[in-house]
């Protein structure tokens, strides 16, 4: 290789890597990996060393994550109880209910759900329950519902289960270090908790120094996303970058002893540690692996390469994570940095010589940086892009490193029992700096571009505008830039062709557990039937906002409109218990008072969770063409009214299939 790209050796390998990691992921027989190998012979014979190294690393990725894949479940653990043992690997917790990640005993990675947050459970502990696992299966009763099934996979969980918390036995506790390190974050936790911040802030310091963000309201998530910042909430470089100044100041007296190599030492275990005690999430990993080999070549004097301690960051983390791949923490972790490392200094205009216009310029590039890089890809997943996080990314990065570097002050002189109340009154008005700059981003006038939706092949022609971009300011060829403005010009061709036609007219009966609903679209409207007790309506509407985000979003739905007792409009009308959609005639019967006869012939009786009447007089009083058993029907009385229906040959839908 010639320069620039001899400065980075990994390159070649740790993209043949992310090939073979990828191609790892599909079924295909794993004997097929030694195809890239043979490829990869031929060609170091032919004296293509360079290209052999890369179709080496594809067979090497490959085969890694081959291996590495968990294998499902058999069928025997979906129906028969059984008991297990397994020890916690990882605790999401909200206000009540609890995941937990355990590694069961010859089962591998399964996912346990529970209505309360007791008993209490720390990572590391050894649990027995007894129980019927599932394996991760999609229920889409709208377009783009969340895909379960994917996530799991790409976490490594092949199983899930349901669980009362007393079915659920603590039978151990580890003492290893890494479990009594992971332990240490709960500790941390609690130690800001107790603070005297307020509850904003101390919010905002567990999620920036532990990596729980469980804490923040869906508001607070929800402005720091449309102002641009929410990568400073997520844990990242940034606040390794911050914790690792913080502990080269407090060594400090290493330095003037003379003792610097023990310096950078100490910082590596200590950033180790954080590491291990904040979940050794990709975005963590990849700065604690940066930061140490950026030390470890200050110690034996070598020079560093930024780019190629990326590249063996990545190749860390897929070798022992190789599903990491998939992780939107890793992708934007990873790309962000790339392309801060290789478009910021060369879009400066500034000089290094001038130390201060430089400093404040470099927040300017590397925020631009940041966005080329992780921009479109963000909005791929979020569906939003924020207009003024330029503006937002300015003025936070100024004061970030103070007021983060002040909260991890606080917490250790909180652990050593020392009551800061000036600092707190200072974090909290630091704070609020941070807090009322997303307020001020999120009330400027068209502060977002929001409900982006667009395939994600369209990401290739993106990407190519920016290696061509790349391309033209380290060469500086006028024939590069052409490139780059014609590559521009087709993404956004692409773009504008590639946007989804729906149709004006939608319905659909999802599933839910304890009420009926039918969710009917006209344009821009959205109409919810509900069974559900008026009291409950709120709470209804907001799981419809949650749970079909993306299908509102797509089809840009600006309100949903509750389908009343009486209600009009061209999709659907409803009289009382009688709904025509589309022209189908539905009866709803959800009690037994609700069998009576109607004026026309319906062409469905849907039959819902509260009828406990007899299922054939339903068909006999109605004369319906068909019955449709709700999904919130109990399970063993939806299948009783099922055969019961095929018995008498009366023609029947459940809604359980």
């Amino acid at each position: 290789m010639k320069p620039p790209l001899s400065y980075i050796p990994l390159l070649p390998i740790v993209i043949g890597f992310i090939i073979g990691t990828a191609i790892g992921d599909f079924s295909w027989p794993l004997y097929l990996a030694i195809l890239p190998a043979l490829l990869s012979a031929i060609l170091f014979w032919r004296g293509l060393s360079l290209w052999g190294i890369s179709i080496m690393a594809i067979s090497i990725g490959w085969l890694n994550a081959a291996v590495r894949m968990p294998a499902p479940i058999d069928q025997s653990q979906t129906t028969n109880p059984t008991q297990y043992r397994a020890i916690v690997n990882d605790i999401t917790e909200s206000e009540n209910s609890r995941h937990l990640t355990v590694d069961i005993d010859g089962v591998g990675l399964c996912r346990i759900t529970t209505p309360s947050l007791f008993p209490i459970i720390n990572c590391g502990d050894s649990i027995a329950f007894t129980t019927c696992l599932e394996k991760p299966q999609n229920r889409h009763d709208l377009p783009l519902e969340w895909d379960i099934e994917t996530y799991m996979h790409h976490k490594g969980i092949v199983a899930i289960a349901y669980l009362q918390p007393e079915k659920i036995s603590v039978i151990g506790h580890s003492n290893d270090l890494y479990w009594k390190l992971r332990q240490l974050r709960d500790k941390v936790t609690s130690i800001i908790g107790q603070s005297n911040l307020s509850d904003p802030t101390i919010a905002f310091y567990i999620a920036t120094i532990t990596g729980d963000d469980s804490f923040l309201t869906d508001d607070s998530r929800e402005q720091y996303s449309r102002s641009g910042l929410a990568h400073i909430l997520a844990l990242s470089g940034l606040h390794v970058a911050i914790i690792a100044t913080v502990i080269a100041t407090l060594l400090f007296p290493l330095h003037l002893m003379r003792q610097r190599k023990l310096r950078y030492i100490i910082t590596i275990v200590i950033l180790w540690i954080y590491a291990i005690v904040t979940g050794l999430s990709p975005s963590v990993t990849r700065a604690v692996v940066m930061t140490s080999l950026f030390l470890i070549a200050l110690m034996i004097e070598r020079r560093n390469s930024s780019l190629n301690a990326l590249c063996f960051a990545a190749l860390v983390i897929l070798l022992f994570s190789p599903m990491s791949l998939y992780s939107i923490g890793f992708q934007l972790s990873f790309c962000a940095v790339a392309s801060i490392l290789v478009f910021a200094n060369r879009m400066n205009p500034i000089s290094p010589r001038h130390k201060i216009a430089y400093h404040f310029t470099s927040l300017i590039t590397v925020s631009i940086s940041a966005m080329i890089g992780t921009g479109l890809i963000s909005a791929y997943y979020f569906h939003t892009f924020p207009v003024y996080f330029l503006l937002s990314n300015i003025i936070v990065l100024l004061i970030l490193p103070f007021v983060l570097g002040g909260g991890i002050l606080l917490t250790l002189l909180l652990a050593f029992g020392i009551d800061a109340q000036w600092l707190c009154i200072a974090l909290d008005f630091g704070y609020g700096i941070i807090s009322n700059t997303c307020e001020l981003c999120n009330s400027l006038p068209g502060a977002t571009i929001d409900n982006i939706y667009f395939n994600p092949w369209l990401l290739i022609p993106y990407f190519a505008t920016c290696a061509t971009l790349l391309a033209g300011l380290v060469y500086r060829k006028t024939i590069l830039y052409f490139a780059t403005a014609t590559t521009a010009a087709i993404t956004v061709l692409l773009f504008s062709l590639n946007r989804e036609q729906y149709p004006n007219k939608e319905f659909y009966f999802p599933r839910d557990t304890y009420y009926t609903n039918i969710i009917a679209r006209e344009k821009s409207t959205l109409y919810l039937f509900t069974t559900a007790h008026h009291s409950e309506l709120p709470s209804v509407i907001d799981q419809v906002e949650n749970r079909y985000r993306d299908f509102i979003g797509s089809r840009k739905i600006d309100h949903i409109t509750i389908v009343d007792s009486v209600f009009d409009s061209d999709i659907i009308t409803r009289r009382g218990r009688n709904i025509i959609i589309d022209g189908k005639h539905y009866v709803v019967i959800k009690e037994k008072a609700d069998i009576r006869p109607v004026g026309a012939k319906p062409d469905y009786a849907l039959v819902c969770r509260a009828f406990t009447g007899n299922i054939i007089d339903v068909y006999n009083t109605i004369c319906p063409d068909t019955i449709i058993l709700s999904y919130d029907l109990h399970p063993r009385r939806s299948n009783r009214y099922y055969n019961e229906c095929l018995l008498d040959s009366i023609p029947v839908i459940t809604r359980r299939d």
